[in-house]
């Protein structure tokens, strides 16, 4: 009986269990969209605003005066009277050789002058005397020539000795090498008691630094950009107030120095022309052989078309964008780009205002298929 009653309830257990199946697969998920229906993306419109375009260029810092220090006489360096790496003032002294050997040249040629003065005294007079004598005919004339030429000649040996003692008191004026320029000197590359050279021993370098120099290469394709837009005419007149600059340095945030383009060569080399800047550097921040970021105005503002940076891409040909036109075909669009104003992208070419570009969802368009464009907000 109890076998009976089993084999009663597992039968209807078994016959209930496919009902739960049923009811299970009975309930459906969501209907997938068609393969074939457009797929939604984002476009926006280029936005154009008035832009003040800067150039970017990799520029190396030069002080604005540069000097090696020479002497100008050769003999024992006796002083160094500067620290090394000080500021220095032009006309400052800056070394000074052993002089005694200059004071005695000096005094050979005060003398020699002195006797000069004596032998042209004794001319005159005796030219006086001849003047006298040739008057009543108790000489000759050639006597009488012959005492006008000896004091033409101790005449002329008066003005060669004192140029003598010019060039002298020079040479004893050199023995203190000054400073021909303000600015900061180097370390000294000779000390005291060695034998200078004239011109040929080096001392010292010093450079000026309140006014650094900026240069750097311009291609020839920016040339004729800077030439259209009247950059290089304004160059060449002297306009520099037209033409503004501003320099950072590496892990700069913002530009720490400003200045005005001043200069650019006369001929291209390797295809570049190079240009120059003057940046004020009163704070002494720029040091010659430095390289920094300079930015040069390229003209003066105006309209701009940009995009965000995120919706452009790159291939083998350049740079691209995805537009949809009217009928909601996806197209590949080649742009010509600029300048980077934070995270937008200034387009040069390939674009116009009422171009639907696609910024968000770039992945699900495909070229020359239909999509779904929202104008985002």
């Amino acid at each position: 009986m109890r076998i009976k009653n089993f084999i009663k309830s597992s039968l209807a257990a078994a016959a209930v269990l496919p009902a739960f199946i049923l009811c299970g697969c009975g309930k459906k998920e969501p209907a997938a969209a068609p393969q074939n229906s457009p797929r939604v993306v984002e476009v926006m419109l280029p936005q154009k605003r008035k832009l003040e375009i800067w150039d970017k260029y990799t520029a190396r810092i030069e002080g604005e005066k540069s000097v090696q220090i020479k002497a100008r006489v050769n003999g024992y360096l006796e002083k160094i009277l500067f620290k090394d790496g000080a500021r220095v003032k032009e006309g400052e002294v800056l070394f000074e050789i052993d002089a005694r050997p200059f004071e005695a040249v000096v005094e050979a040629q005060e003398a020699a002058i002195d006797e000069i003065k004596t032998k042209i005294e004794l001319a005159k007079s005796n030219l006086e005397r001849a003047r006298e004598l040739l008057q009543v005919n108790a000489i000759s004339r050639e006597v009488y020539e012959t005492r006008l030429s000896e004091l033409k000649s101790q005449n002329a040996k008066m003005l060669m000795a004192q140029a003598n003692l010019r060039e002298a008191k020079l040479n004893l004026e050199f023995t203190k090498v000054r400073s021909p320029i303000s600015g900061y000197v180097s370390r000294r590359y000779v000390d005291e008691g060695n034998l200078v050279e004239n011109s040929k021993t080096l001392l010292a370098d010093i450079v000026s630094r309140d006014v650094v120099y900026a240069y750097f290469e311009v291609s020839e394709r920016d040339i004729i950009r800077y030439n259209s837009i009247g950059l290089v005419k304004d160059l060449n007149s002297g306009k520099t107030q037209n033409l503004p600059v501003k320099l950072s340095l590496m892990d700069d945030s913002k530009a720490r120095a400003f200045g005005n383009l001043t200069y650019a060569d006369n001929k291209l080399e390797s295809s570049s022309l190079e240009f120059r800047a003057e940046i004020e550097n009163k704070n002494g921040d720029l040091y010659p052989g430095m390289f920094a970021e300079l930015e040069l105005r390229a003209g003066e503002p105006r309209e701009k078309l940009l995009i965000p940076e995120a919706a452009i891409g790159t291939d083998l040909v350049g740079r691209f964008v995805y537009v949809v036109d009217e009928g909601d075909i996806v197209r590949y669009r080649k742009v010509e780009i600029g300048e980077l104003v934070g995270s937008e992208r200034v387009i040069e070419e390939g674009l116009s205002e009422s171009d639907r570009v696609i910024v968000n969802g770039v992945q699900r368009a495909s070229v020359d298929k239909k999509v779904k464009p929202a104008l985002k907000k």
